[in-house]
């Protein structure tokens, strides 16, 4: 079972440095990859699939914080450690915010796919400096005596 999808024309298009750096390390020339797309195109789809892997796998790994917001007013966000993830999540309708938080485990190896699988949702990166605000900014609007 793959963990990842492909990279799709444009992100591979997007990415063309690291994918020439990857065919390089392979010992794959310019010349010797023309080859393979005129006449091996199941080599061509297997080098894609293992460079989209690695790729996937780089990007999921430097990920540390990342914001998914479903509609307008509900925002998640996610806070990644090694073997969890941290959730608060803000529902704005007007004047009114509720706070909620919560986390969930995984094995290590799952991270990564945890994270693709909310980048594939429209989540976004975001810088964890923000993920300790708004966790803050959570802990002050349900401490007692507010």
């Amino acid at each position: 079972m793959k963990r990842y999808r492909l990279l799709t024309k444009e992100e591979l298009d997007a990415v063309r440095p690291e994918f020439v750096r990857y065919l390089a390390s392979e010992g794959l020339a310019a010349d010797d990859w023309k080859e393979k797309l005129a006449h091996h195109p199941e080599e061509v789809q297997e080098c894609l699939e293992e460079f989209s892997q690695r790729f996937w796998e780089g990007a999921t790994s430097a990920i540390k914080c990342i914001e998914h917001t479903p509609s307008e007013g509900d925002v998640w966000m996610f806070q990644f450690e090694e073997t969890e993830a941290l959730l608060i999540r803000c529902v704005r309708r007007g004047d009114d915010i509720t706070w909620s938080q919560g986390g969930k485990k995984f094995e290590q190896e799952a991270r990564g796919q945890e994270i693709f699988q909310l980048l594939e949702q429209g989540a976004k990166p975001f810088d964890p400096e923000r993920f300790k605000a708004c966790h803050e900014e959570m802990k002050a609007a349900t401490s007692p005596g507010r």
